[in-house]
């Protein structure tokens, strides 16, 4: 009997670490990217690039590629009539009306796809993060305490600095702003004003100082299981974070304490039951005084995934579409169950301090471990990813400064 390979059309910010994976589960994969990395290639049978076919580089275009995302993904279902599964990773978890477009294009055209995403109105509740914190404390869960924007301005006396300013629906360490004293405050309202920003879309919430850690998830919509519980690599400045709260990788496992790990995973599992999530999605929390406080949920595959399959030695991206089949909902738990830490995987983000040319891009090509790689012919500007480094090891310590190691290297190249 011939075993028909499934094609799976990927649409997202950086979807190399999906397309590799799937590859290697044996899909066929389209994808449609931002960036266009060199590893992505061999990984997919076609692509659509957003900066090449923009003509544009990175800081040109990251903050208006969303549209072209969903352009780009209508082109693809339009070309091609054998797509079996559309999985949305970052970069449109806030793009309501380019999945809508997406969606309505597959309603429309009858497309026999399976949707391996959330469904838009569960991405609207979870990526407000005042209606998770209301189902949160209903059920008897601490919060960070927060206040609507508009509220604090009918009387900003009562702010206690520092307080963390950021927007109703935040990803990846963007939209958030960490405000010291009043001054501060009242400048970051003058540049909103001068933007034109809407103050209803922003919360001022206290600022939790604690352990970044982040959990990630699989569900059916109905039942849901931990795959692993991730210490976070947030704004870090020896990584040349462009932003403060920035997401600069994982360490996976996390490597806390069981009881911490125990109430992470009850929160995640009470939230993304109560959610009716479906597939693999990711919590963001600070863990604080022994208690996990949630910062956001990532109601699509995390960042984190390559770094847990790595640390499992197992294929997640596989189960992901297996979980849109209830039939297979059994197996997925047991192989989850039965499945122990191969390893101790890092992964780290490293951005860069200034524009990179050809000779240096090369080099870093060549290094092991390094992964996302950059085409030389286009220069690297400064603030933009240069790499992503994974690096697995039998310890948290050797996997963590393993990959500092290659950092090093990096940094070395690019002095």
């Amino acid at each position: 009997m011939i075993h028909e390979i499934k094609n799976v059309l990927l649409i997202g910010f950086n979807t190399r670490p999906l397309a590799c994976s799937l590859r290697r589960a044996g899909y066929d994969v389209h994808a449609v990217d931002f960036f266009g990395d060199l590893d992505l290639y061999p990984c997919v049978k076609d692509c659509l690039i957003v900066l090449k076919q923009l003509r544009s580089n990175y800081k040109t275009a990251k903050d208006i590629y969303g549209r072209f995302l969903a352009e780009f993904a209508l082109r693809f279902l339009k070309k091609y009539s054998n797509i079996d599964y559309l999985i949305i990773g970052s970069g449109l978890d806030d793009g309501f009306k380019e999945r809508s477009l997406i969606s309505n294009e597959m309603k429309d055209y009858e497309y026999p796809i399976i949707d391996a995403n959330n469904k838009i109105e569960i991405m609207i509740k979870s990526r407000n993060i005042e209606y998770i914190h209301d189902i949160l404390k209903k059920a008897g869960y601490k919060i960070p305490s927060s206040m609507s924007l508009e509220n604090i301005l009918q009387d900003p006396s009562i702010l206690k600095f520092p307080v963390i300013l950021k927007k109703t629906t935040s990803s990846g360490g963007l939209n958030i702003f960490k405000l010291k004293n009043f001054p501060d405050f009242m400048l970051t309202l003058k540049i909103f004003e001068n933007q034109d920003e809407k103050f209803h879309n922003w919360v001022v919430q206290e600022f939790i100082e604690g352990i970044p850690i982040s959990c990630t998830t699989i569900s059916n919509g109905c039942e849901t299981e931990v795959i692993s519980i991730n210490r976070q690599i947030i704004g870090e400045k020896f990584l040349y974070s462009p932003k403060e709260f920035m997401y600069c990788g994982n360490v996976v496992p996390a490597y806390i304490l069981k009881n911490h790990e125990k109430l992470v995973s009850e929160i995640s599992l009470f939230l993304a039951n109560n959610l009716g999530l479906k597939g693999i999605n990711g919590f963001d929390y600070v863990l604080k005084n022994n208690y996990p406080y949630i910062m956001e949920i990532n109601p699509r595959i995390p960042g984190s995934i390559n770094a847990s399959e790595l640390a499992l030695n197992m294929n997640l991206l596989d189960l992901h579409l297996k979980s849109f089949d209830s039939s297979l909902w059994h197996d997925i738990k047991n192989a989850l169950k039965s499945h122990k830490y191969a390893c101790y995987s890092t992964k780290i983000i490293l951005f860069s301090p200034k524009e990179l040319n050809y000779e240096m891009i090369e080099k870093i090509n060549k290094i092991e471990h390094v992964h996302d790689k950059n085409d030389p012919n286009i220069p690297i500007s400064k603030g933009a990813p240069i790499c992503t480094v994974l690096y697995g090891a039998g310890t948290f310590s050797d996997s963590y400064f393993g990959a500092l190691k290659i950092v090093d290297k990096i940094k070395q190249i690019i002095a």
